[in-house]
């Protein structure tokens, strides 16, 4: 009978597998930087959190559709603030990534459609 597992960021079970290179693949869709950072956190959370393939997996999928400025901008607030220390984990910063992702998105909008506005007029 196979080890079954708890998804680290939405609960469902899992099989306990090899995630190396499903891990890869995902890793190659960033650029540099982001993977540096990304690697820093996994670094950072690792004492105060037991991390495995699984937990690197589970991020990676759950902010690859997320552009890396944004999660650059996010994991190193959660760095610099040291939520790890504080208790809050890998979910955490999931979170952090999309409701800023969220809020970026939105901005971005916003500065698309007022460059369509045509400016008010000074008396």
């Amino acid at each position: 009978m196979s080890k079954l597992r708890r998804c680290p960021t939405c609960g469902s079970r899992l099989k306990k597998e090899d995630y190396t290179k499903r891990i890869e693949n995902k890793r190659l869709s960033r650029d540099k930087l982001t993977l540096s950072i990304i690697d820093d956190m996994f670094t950072s959370i690792s004492p105060y959190f037991p991390m495995d393939d699984l937990d690197k997996f589970s991020f990676l999928s759950e902010v690859e559709e997320i552009q890396d400025i944004v999660i650059r901008k996010m994991t190193r607030q959660f760095l610099h603030e040291r939520y790890y220390k504080k208790g809050y984990g890998i979910k955490y910063l999931i979170g952090m990534i999309k409701n800023e992702n969220s809020a970026y998105g939105l901005k971005k909008e916003y500065e698309r459609k007022s460059l369509d506005r045509i400016p008010p007029k000074k008396d």
